[in-house]
This record gives C-alpha cells, structure tokens and sequence, in this order.
C-alpha cells in the first residue's frame, strides 16, 4: 500500500509540473456521506480541500469520521476514521454545473468493540458540482471505498468496501 501512495503522489506532482501549475483557485467544505452496509446505514461527517491547479484538475485531502455506530456479526463497530490524499478532475457542463471525480487514498482506522486496527483504502467518487454563486458550490455524488485489512484483522474487509452517497457544500474558487 506505501507503494500506491507513493505512486498517487508521484503522479499529482507529475499533473501540477506537466500542467505548468496555472493556479485557479482553491475550494474547501464541508462533506456528508451514508454508507450502505449489509448490517444498516452508516453516517459519516468529515470535511475537505483542495488546490485547483488548472480548469480541470484539482489536489487536495478530506478526512471522515462515523456518527453512529453499526452492529456486525463480529461484534459493534463503534467508530470509523480515515482520510489521505485526493486528486480529482471536473469539466464544465454548463455555467454553473460542472462533473467529474476524484480518487481519495489514504488511512484510517476503525473500533469494534473494544479493538482498534488500522486499514488503508482507495475511495473513486463521481460528482456533480453546482455554483449557486461565485464562491459557494454544492456537490453531490457516488463513491466505493476499497479497504486493504490486516491479514489478521477482526472485521471482515467486506465490512468496509462500501458505496456511499456524499452530500457537500463547498466555499472558494473552483
């Protein structure tokens, strides 16, 4: 896993050197997933950034965490927390609509009952952005988290690999 993510963050560099690194801008808010899992819905509240390095591409980070909890057959999974890196890409559809994705990779880490372990993910989000003004931007889109557990984890990975929705609203330039 550190070579993926030496890997997505050799290629961010190579898109900003390769793009010139004409800056428009830079965007950040305020993020709103559920998680449909086998055993319920999970509600996750985090938040992210990024730079706009031309009109069409974006670097960043975002970072979530669980507001409930979920009951699996290995036991109460009480909390969920990851975050890393993001690059993503957007086209103008119209004035004030834009579409396009983005891969999150990173870490996190999970409770389930009274053990902690650690994970990492890659999460590919499709999104479609709306500018209600100049500065402010709602989103909402669909994504799937691919986790990579210890081989000795307690919970199951497909406890983890989960589609979501995202629901955000974001401030800056995009």
């Amino acid at each position: 896993m550190k070579r993926l993510l030496t890997l997505t963050v050799l290629i961010c560099f190579s898109v900003v050197i390769a793009e010139k690194a004409k800056a428009q801008g830079g965007f950040g808010g305020v993020h709103a997933n559920s998680e449909f899992t086998s055993h319920g819905n999970l509600l996750m509240i985090g938040g992210g950034g990024a730079w706009v390095i031309n009109p069409n591409f974006y670097l960043g980070g975002a970072g979530y965490g669980s507001a409930n909890s979920v009951a699996t057959p290995n036991g109460e999974f009480n909390s969920l927390g990851y975050g890393g890196l993001m690059l993503g890409y957007f086209s103008e559809l119209k004035e004030s609509v834009r579409f396009g994705g983005d891969v999150l990779a990173g870490s996190g880490g999970y409770s389930l009952d009274d053990i902690s372990e650690s994970f990492y993910f890659l999460e590919p989000n499709i999104k479609v952005w709306y500018s209600i003004n100049h500065t402010m931007h709602l989103s909402a889109g669909v994504y799937y988290r691919i986790a990579y557990l210890n081989a000795d984890a307690n919970l199951n990975q497909q406890h983890l690999n989960n589609f979501g929705i995202k629901l955000s609203v974001n401030f800056g330039n995009l």
